[in-house]
């Protein structure tokens, strides 16, 4: 073999080599850091807060606004997990229609979900009319097209009377302060992951379990 040969073969031998250590890392980074993180997430416990009255103070009531058990729930509209985790809510407030009720706080992690503050202002514009919890729940049911899909379309499934105004709120954004005061609150209450509950003055943060939700409220409703 020739030496030009040799070198062409030897060069080429080192870029297969630099793209299969890229690709090993690029894989070890996609399938084992995001268990990591995942795993520190879960390993966050349960802790009581100091500004309960302030988190209980604002947000959307889903169910009654007189029940004696209050979930609130800091979520984002694009975050998967928060969308999955709404047929545990549904479920838990079914079993307990007089007693629990959820309160929608906004979360929105734009740095992941860069629609999700926009998707939030739409359903207080929503909420206007009577029509958050409807919206909330086309949102969730369609989220793979938040970004893609009109604000007024998701209005229309979710029956929102006056499309007109609907549209003039979202065009001149003045309940963006509602959201951005209660990712505030989530904030000086050390909230970082969606969904995180608080229940009764305790935050449980991450995904719970209906089995230990459910703990949670019959304990509540004992004090």
């Amino acid at each position: 073999m020739s030496g030009s040969k040799l070198v062409s073969h030897l060069t080429t031998g080192l870029l297969v080599a630099c793209a299969v250590l890229v690709t090993a890392a690029v894989v070890k980074r996609e399938f084992f850091a995001a268990p990591a993180a995942a795993a520190q997430s879960a390993s966050t416990e349960p802790r009581p807060v100091e500004n309960w009255a302030e988190i209980n103070a604002a947000g959307q009531v889903l169910g009654r606004a007189d029940a004696p058990v209050r979930i609130i729930e800091f979520s984002d509209f694009q975050c998967p997990f928060c969308a999955r985790y709404q047929e545990t809510l549904r479920a838990v407030r079914a079993k307990y229609p007089d007693q629990v009720a959820v309160v929608y706080r906004h979360f929105p992690l734009e740095q992941i979900h860069p629609h999700a503050r926009a998707a939030a202002l739409a359903t207080e514009c929503a909420g206007e009319q009577g029509r958050f919890e409807a919206y909330h729940d086309a949102l969730f049911a369609r989220q793979d097209s938040i970004g893609t899909r009109a604000w007024e379309q998701f209005a229309a499934d979710a029956a929102v009377p006056d499309a007109d105004a609907f549209r003039r709120c979202v065009a001149d954004g003045r309940l963006m302060a509602r959201v951005d005061r209660d990712a505030e609150v989530a904030e000086r209450t050390g909230i970082s992951v969606t969904p995180s509950l608080v229940i009764d003055g305790t935050l449980v943060p991450g995904v719970v379990t209906q089995a230990e939700l459910e703990r949670r409220i019959v304990e509540a409703l004992e004090r």
